[in-house]
This record gives C-alpha cells, sequence and structure tokens, in this order.
C-alpha cells in the first residue's frame, strides 16, 4: 500500500512538473542548431527559398538552421523523418501541396498527415501557366484550344512530370472539366518536358510562370492560362482557367512550414513569428520571387486549415478525373 501511494504521488508530481519543464524548454530554446529538412533534391525552388530563409532565420534565432535535404518518394521520405524527429523544436520541415495530394492519392504512409505535425506557417503559393509552343499551337486563347482538341482528337499533346505530381493533376483537373482528350507524356523533370515543349515534340504543360518566362519572351512558348483564381500581379495580360469558362477551377501549388506533432506552443509561436518577418525582408522576397512565388504568411491555423481544404479539394479531383498513382 505505502508502494502504490509513493508510485501515485510520484505520477501526480511528474505530471505537475510536465509543463514547467516544456516552459523553461521553451525559454531556453534555441540552444544548438536548428535541422531544416527539405523532402526535395538540392536545386530548384524549394531549395532556393530554403536557403534564403534559414538564413534569415539564423541570424534572427542566434543559432545555425542547417538544410538537410531528404527527397524521394513524393516528399514521404523527408516528412517521415520529420515525424520521427523530437518535438523538441530542433527539427522543421518544409511541406509543399504533395502532403495532400499523398493522402488523397490513398498512398500508403508511415505518418498520419492530419495528426503527426504541428503546422506553423504557409510560406508561398505558386501557380502555373498553361503554355503551348508557338508554331505548333496558332491558338491564344482556352476556347481555341479546346475547340481544336475537340475536332481534332489526338491532336493536344501534354508534356506531364508524372502520375501524382501537380503539374499533372492541375491539366488531368482541366481535361476532364473541359471535356477532351489528350496524349500526356511523362518526363523526369520540368527542364526536359520544357525543352521540348520549346521544340515543339509535345504541344503544352503547366510550368510555374518565372520558370518559363525566359521563353515567353523569346517568343518560343505562349501562355494560354494561369491556373489561379485572380490574373497574376506578374503576368496581368494573361488570363485565368476560370475566367475562360471554367469557373471552379483554381489550382495553386504552396510551401509551408510544420513541427513535429508535441512541438511546445510557445516555440512554435516564435518560429512562426520569425519565419513571418523573414518573409517581409526584400532579399527574401527577391529570392522568392524569382522562383515563381507568391508571399504567403501567416498563422498556423491559417496553415492548418489550407490543409484540411486541400485534402477535400484532392479527394474531389482524384475521384473526378480518375487518377492512379502508384
Amino acid at each position: 500500500m505505502r508502494l502504490q501511494r509513493w508510485t501515485a504521488v510520484l505520477t501526480l508530481t511528474l505530471a505537475a512538473l510536465a509543463p514547467a519543464a516544456a516552459l523553461a524548454q521553451a525559454d531556453t530554446w534555441p540552444s544548438k542548431p536548428i535541422r531544416w529538412i527539405v523532402p526535395y533534391p538540392p536545386g530548384g525552388g524549394t531549395d532556393l527559398v530554403s536557403r534564403a530563409l534559414t538564413a534569415k532565420l539564423s541570424e534572427y534565432l542566434g543559432q545555425p538552421v542547417v538544410i538537410d535535404n531528404r527527397p524521394g518518394a513524393n516528399t514521404i521520405i523527408g516528412t517521415g523523418a520529420l515525424a520521427q524527429s523530437p518535438p523538441d523544436g530542433y527539427t522543421v520541415a518544409l511541406i509543399t501541396d504533395a502532403h495532400a495530394i499523398n493522402v488523397a492519392a490513398g498512398r500508403q504512409l508511415p505518418y498520419d498527415s492530419e495528426r503527426d505535425f504541428a503546422p506553423i506557417l504557409q510560406l508561398l503559393r505558386v501557380a502555373f501557366a498553361l503554355i503551348a509552343n508557338s508554331e505548333k499551337v496558332p491558338e491564344r486563347t482556352l476556347q481555341a484550344l479546346v475547340k481544336r482538341a475537340k475536332e481534332d482528337p489526338g491532336w493536344l499533346t501534354f508534356g506531364s512530370l508524372g502520375p501524382g505530381s501537380p503539374h499533372d493533376i492541375s491539366f488531368a483537373w482541366f481535361k476532364t472539366m473541359a471535356k477532351i482528350n489528350a496524349l500526356v507524356i511523362p518526363y523526369r523533370g520540368i527542364g526536359p518536358a520544357l525543352q521540348d515543349t520549346v521544340a515543339g515534340h509535345v504541344k503544352s504543360m503547366m510550368i510555374g510562370v518565372a520558370v518559363g518566362d525566359e521563353m515567353i519572351k523569346a517568343g518560343k512558348v505562349h501562355p494560354i492560362a494561369v491556373t489561379s483564381a485572380q490574373r497574376l500581379k506578374t503576368s496581368p495580360d494573361v488570363p485565368t482557367i476560370a475566367e475562360q469558362g471554367y469557373p471552379e477551377y483554381e489550382f495553386v501549388t504552396w510551401y509551408g512550414m510544420v513541427a513535429p506533432r508535441g512541438t511546445p506552443p510557445e516555440i512554435v509561436a516564435r518560429l512562426n513569428a520569425e519565419l513571418n518577418r523573414a518573409l517581409k525582408d526584400p532579399d527574401v522576397q527577391a529570392k522568392i520571387s524569382s522562383a515563381g512565388g507568391d508571399i504567403a504568411g501567416g498563422s498556423p491555423e491559417q496553415l492548418a486549415e489550407i490543409l484540411r481544404r486541400d485534402l477535400i479539394k484532392y479527394r474531389k479531383i482524384f475521384a473526378e478525373t480518375g487518377i492512379k498513382v502508384e
């Protein structure tokens, strides 16, 4: 009986001390380097944005913030590494809309996308442009492109980054809405797909506006529509898919930051504040713009809501399009 009483007292004491310990941890954080997981290979937009932000975050926090590239399995490897990390504020990860796509696609995940992470904030949004080869596709409007595709089944070809990629999903959803056929040709990266679109080996593709800007200005390809709900400030003359006859269409990819579930809320709040601060820095803004992104920012709750909406949206898109992802 005495042992049981002491056990009960010890349990209650530890429970009472836990919040105090968490608070003390948050007060002394950070006292060592922070790992920033990027679930993509070096190079590309995610790496560029991460390097710009980690430089500022290191400055603000007084500790190094070190990038750890963990590519593979459509971000599952890197995100899984975060889920297994201690919730102490010393490991965070960049996520993209692939976080929701993996769930909607029915992939077997080593974590629960909705429960195993503490949202920090949305970093940026990226809209695509539907571009076409200027020589092979004289059509300049979406209506004309759809009309030609319906009159000549098999005429329209599309360079895809593979089933389940945002580029592929965005086009598949439009194709379903427009009720057109197109031959979809998979590529291993954005570079080869753009190269073949410029050369006319494929007629069209979805691409970040900034990525395709040089070839658009050179007249090799032309933009037919953008996937955002409103026209882009950087391309005000390019109409949206929504305003060209498909009002329900909106497709915007994004980057966000999360920590492992259980990370002290004081640390999450500090990370949120410092990253929002970094997003206002002119140098960071210039680099994000060069990657084709629009600054987002905001609260952890806003990122949680974005994830919730995306799960609904992508489940609908997968159901309507019949996309199969291995």
